[in-house]
């Protein structure tokens, strides 16, 4: 997706271990153009480039990729060295399982576990530490990426049927749509992934060369992966994403170029936990985010060109979506 951005609330979470540290953190994220102010505020959006520089920031600073929340480090390599491993395996579920082994070598914090008892396969993630990662980032990141690298790996969206979390109900929920695209329940036994058994047969599709490849620009393709993603959610902003901004066109419009009624489009993007506005409100607030970096446009110049008939409507709309007005988000914005 073009424009993205991310919650701050994830880029407070990567950044924790650091800050557990001596590391003049502040320092460290103005060098790589990262203003520290931003992330700090609670409904900021931080874009995609800054935010896998935030990743790599903390691996190599630390030397982790558990990122500080474990007991001991799980040094920057371990994720690569099993990637090395799975791609020769024959099936996902041979991967899945070679996985599980390394996990057992990398921690004694992290329990990976494969469950096949019920009708569906379950990934479930267990930390035995959980205080190391009071806000559950560590568990979340790891069943995204889980979720993600295996279904690279043969070439397919893996569709998850529903989700299970220990944590209660996140404030960044509204993130969950991206990152777990499914049903999730919250306050359950288990951190668990459900999808289709008919996954593990497949067949690994990747090669070496790709599994390198994909590693080195790491976390990008795991944060950014929506090719094979056929949602409705993601359907409509492509075409948002096409369209003029000054002119978005309407719920009617966006329904009969996907050749569904106005009524099944509405309901079907409420299955998946969206809706026409919000998917619309979602653009045009990333896109508002990557405007105000570039400081030659005016807050009147991106109002009209994100089709806001004033100013005083886009600086209400943009505090509504981030906390901030455009001004005071300008300010902080390196």
């Amino acid at each position: 997706m073009n424009n993205l951005t991310f919650s701050s609330h994830y880029a407070r979470s990567v950044l924790h271990g650091l800050e557990q540290t001596n590391a003049p953190a502040d320092e460290l994220l103005l060098l790589r153009g990262i203003d520290p102010e931003v992330i700090r505020q609670p409904r900021a959006r931080v874009p995609t480039d800054q935010f896998i520089r935030l990743f790599r920031l903390v691996w190599s600073v630390l030397d982790d990729e558990f990122m500080g929340r474990t007991t001991r480090p799980c040094k920057v390599g371990h994720f690569h060295l099993m990637g090395s491993l799975v791609v020769h395996c024959d099936s996902l579920e041979d991967v899945v399982l070679q996985s599980i082994r390394c996990y057992r070598l990398f921690t004694d914090d992290i329990v990976i576990e494969l469950n096949l008892e019920g009708e569906e396969a379950e990934l479930r993630m267990t930390h035995r530490r959980p205080e190391l990662d009071p806000d559950s980032f560590l568990v979340e990141w790891l069943l995204l990426v889980w979720h993600r690298l295996i279904g690279w790996l043969i070439g397919r969206k893996i569709v998850l049927s529903h989700a299970t979390f220990q944590h209660p109900l996140p404030g960044h929920f509204d993130e969950y749509r991206f990152v777990f695209p499914c049903l999730c329940d919250f306050e359950q036994a288990h951190n668990s992934l459900f999808f289709s058994k008919n996954y593990l047969a497949m067949p690994v599709t990747r090669s070496p060369a790709e599994l390198d490849a994909f590693i080195l620009s790491s976390p990008r393709n795991l944060l950014i992966w929506t090719d094979d993603d056929d949602s409705l959610t993601t359907q409509v902003r492509r075409l948002l994403e096409v369209a003029d901004a000054t002119g978005l066109p309407n719920l009617d419009w966006v329904a009969e170029h996907l050749h569904l009624t106005t009524y099944t489009l509405a309901r079907k993007l409420k299955a998946e936990g969206s809706s026409y506005q919000k998917i619309k409100d979602n653009l045009r607030r990333d896109q508002a985010v990557i405007m105000l970096s570039r400081q030659n446009l005016s807050i009147t110049e991106i109002s009209t060109q994100l089709g806001f008939a004033e100013p005083g409507a886009f600086s209400r709309a943009f505090k509504h979506w981030t906390g901030l007005s455009p001004l005071a988000y300008r300010k902080q914005d390196p």
